[in-house]
């Protein structure tokens, strides 16, 4: 069986309010494309099918915006077995 992220699979949505002005926060995707400044621009080393990074964790980060007063947090999802 393989990990793999709900959100990054579209499998479910990530439904999170600002901690500031209580808005629903937007799914700008996964962390790791931030982190590295050519990131977006590279071919990951392993990927799924769906272009989900592989790291051996189970757990995927996802970077979440304000479109209201541009707060942003990171969000842990668990990747589920399929």
């Amino acid at each position: 069986m393989v990990s793999k992220c709900p959100a990054c699979n579209g499998l479910t949505q990530l439904e999170e309010s600002c901690p500031l002005c209580s808005s629903p926060l937007e799914d700008c995707g996964t962390i790791s494309i931030y982190l590295d400044p050519y990131g977006p621009y590279e071919e990951p080393e392993e990927t799924t099918t769906e272009g989900e990074t592989v790291t051996g964790d189970d757990q995927c980060v996802h970077f979440l915006q304000c479109p209201s007063c541009d707060e942003n947090i990171c969000y842990t999802v668990s990747r589920d077995q399929i």
